[in-house]
């Protein structure tokens, strides 16, 4: 609601900036469109000024931030220095203070003393992707061609092949690690199929290929090597992710079979290009 508020006062600013500017050449035209609107929207004159210095310095709407209440915007709109400003929306957003909170801050020229010492932010961090942004539901790999009825090692090999539109494919962010990676859990060895690490996420990615439509064991699987990879991951990383890509799979089925850990599996399906009917005869006269 407040965030609605924001953007509210924003456009009532640009109107009256805007009529002011129509009509530069009378000097008192801007005093009697805020006196108008005052009446008009039923809000005081000290507000409409507030909201005109608002605009002013923040002229691009594209500035505002949606952490920022329109409490924080109205004190931090009083600061004529645009660095300095800058510098507390950074820090009330990095660390969540309250209206009050930034206005102590303010009092207590945290700018000129973080200036000193050369501490000043000039910038936010930038977010890391959410998980759910980065994977596909269906990843398209129409650059191999297999027939309909593929193996698992088949579609392993040809991604392998074409390992570079595979990761275009992926998206930004992923770097090819290894395949049939051996892990060893409660004295066995067992395999993944293909690892990724995705340095913007900052984890690995466990990819396990499905040749046929998912089954509920296939989420059991990669769920202990899930927790093989937490309890080596290095400090720093995020808990591992595991995408398992099928040619088809049941979403409901999927949600139930993750349990707790269904915020780290993904299930997607792929399509891949079938042979030609030339193609599919050349063969068969290869095969007699």
């Amino acid at each position: 609601m407040d965030n609605l508020k924001v953007q509210t006062y924003w456009q009532i600013g640009e109107r009256i900036v805007r009529e002011e500017l129509a009509h530069k050449e009378r000097a008192d035209y801007g005093k009697r469109v805020i006196q108008q609107l005052a009446i008009d929207l039923r809000i005081s004159r000290s507000l409409i000024f507030e909201i005109v210095q608002f605009y002013r310095a923040y002229s691009i709407v594209h500035a505002l931030h949606g952490q920022l209440s329109w409490t924080h915007y109205r004190l931090l709109s009083s600061i004529q220095q645009i660095e300095e400003r800058q510098f507390y929306e950074i820090q009330t957003i990095r660390n969540g203070w309250s209206y009050r909170e930034l206005e102590l801050r303010i009092k207590a020229k945290e700018y000129e003393n973080a200036k000193k010492i050369g501490a000043v932010i000039s910038k936010l961090p930038v977010p890391l992707p959410a998980p759910e942004d980065v994977f596909k539901n269906i990843y398209n790999w129409d650059f191999i061609e297999l027939e309909e009825k593929h193996s698992e090692k088949d579609l392993e090999q040809a991604l392998l092949d074409n390992i570079q539109q595979v990761l275009l494919e992926f998206g930004n962010g992923f770097a090819f690690v290894a395949r049939q990676q051996k892990i060893l859990i409660a004295g066995q060895w067992e395999k993944i199929d293909l690892l990724f690490y995705h340095y913007l996420l900052k984890c690995f990615i466990i990819v396990d290929l499905k040749a046929r439509k998912l089954q509920r064991g296939d989420v059991e699987q990669v769920t202990r090597y899930l927790t093989y990879y937490r309890e080596h991951k290095i400090e720093g990383d995020r808990d591992p992710i595991a995408l398992i890509i099928c040619k088809s799979h049941n979403k409901i089925d999927v949600y139930y079979s993750a349990g707790k850990d269904r915020d780290d599996i993904f299930v997607a399906e792929y399509k891949t290009k079938l042979p030609s009917e030339d193609e599919i005869k050349k063969r068969l006269r290869k095969i007699k």
